[in-house]
């Protein structure tokens, strides 16, 4: 969903100078400081949203499981209530409004690569600068870690939702709750070619998962692949689904 918002919002307010309204009482004394500001980048980090301005600072949204966007022509009505409105980004065409969204920041380059928690995400497979190597390290680093719930940590690899990594941890024949430690280097190669995989038909097709959804609801039911009972446990707070017969 980031990719595709995040291609969206690059073609109504990339390159064009906006004016940027708050919905958050903290973040309104920055308003004048945001009229007539030229966006420089619109870029997707995982599940955040990162819109570069030309004086270095950027506006970093993160949806969570509540916010949304909502991209409108200048007049037009908006879907929502007005009061959710976190953010609106105003072109002289159209409105691009943050709904719900319980991250919504205004940093700079400095802040945001010294923050903690937003400064450092994983590696996003469906970004141009994507590194393996760097994926590997980090998922190495955590060897104790179930692969279930090590697909899940926005610091070791981002934007990989819970059922992607139902879905990718399948193909591998991977079982969720093996440790890093146990996993073979090809293991760790047909998951992450999984991963990518499956993170593009997503992005492509994205009104159609049942084209690549296998066991994801499928719960008590049998696996397609060895006819086996699916199973169903839950991790890190998720739900997760696998096969206990052939996910080994």
């Amino acid at each position: 969903m980031v990719h595709y918002y995040t291609s969206k919002l690059e073609k109504i307010i990339g390159g064009k100078r906006v004016s940027i309204e708050f919905g958050i009482r903290k973040l309104k004394p920055l308003e004048p400081t945001l009229k007539a500001v030229k966006v420089t980048k619109v870029e997707a980090h995982g599940k955040q949203f990162r819109i570069w301005f030309a004086d270095g600072r950027l506006l970093l949204v993160h949806l969570m499981m509540w916010g949304s966007w909502g991209i409108y022509r200048k007049g037009q009505t908006w879907e929502r209530a007005p009061e959710r409105a976190r953010a609106i980004i105003r072109t002289r065409t159209h409105e691009a409004v943050v709904f719900s969204a319980p991250v919504v920041r205004i940093l700079s380059e400095d802040e945001l690569r010294n923050h903690p928690k937003w400064g450092n995400v994983g590696p996003d497979p469906l970004r141009r600068d994507f590194s393996r190597r760097l994926f590997y390290r980090r998922l190495n680093s955590r060897p104790e870690l179930p692969i279930g719930e090590a697909l899940l940590d926005q610091t070791i690899i981002s934007g990989i939702g819970n059922i992607l990594r139902i879905e990718a941890l399948f193909r591998a024949g991977v079982h969720p709750r093996r440790k890093v430690k146990t996993l073979s280097r090809g293991e760790k190669i047909r998951m992450l070619k999984a991963v990518i995989s499956l993170m593009k038909m997503w992005l492509h097709d994205r009104n159609s998962a049942s084209r690549w959804i296998r066991i994801y609801g499928r719960v008590g039911k049998a696996c397609p692949r060895c006819s086996g009972t699916i199973e169903s446990f839950r991790q890190a707070g998720r739900l997760t689904i696998a096969c206990p017969y052939c996910q080994v």
